[in-house]
């Protein structure tokens, strides 16, 4: 698979809402469809996993090798989103 650098653009006020919540702590804000979709893709949020003993990971604390298959097997459940250093950067931009 070839590196595709991710588009630089502000967030919609949508998406800047979406942001907003996710700041505020909520990990699955009701403002979701395309504006949660599109602030994943832009790499402003990323996934909060459950493990089985009950602790909270982030996506990018999981080893590298981690991917998609085996996050599944390793019982790891996806139980919402958070903003990352570069949502923050974009929530604080706009």
């Amino acid at each position: 698979m070839n590196f595709m650098p991710r588009p630089e653009r502000d967030p919609t006020p949508r998406e800047k809402a979406y942001l907003s919540a996710l700041e505020a702590g909520e990990l699955r804000p009701s403002i979701s469809g395309q504006a949660g979709h599109m602030c994943r893709r832009f790499g402003w949020c990323e996934a909060v996993y459950r493990l089985p003993d009950g602790s909270e990971l982030r996506r990018s604390e999981l080893p590298a090798q981690m991917d998609s298959i085996a996050i599944v097997k390793a019982g790891y459940r996806a139980i919402g989103y958070c903003l990352t250093a570069r949502g923050r950067a974009a929530l604080a931009k706009g």
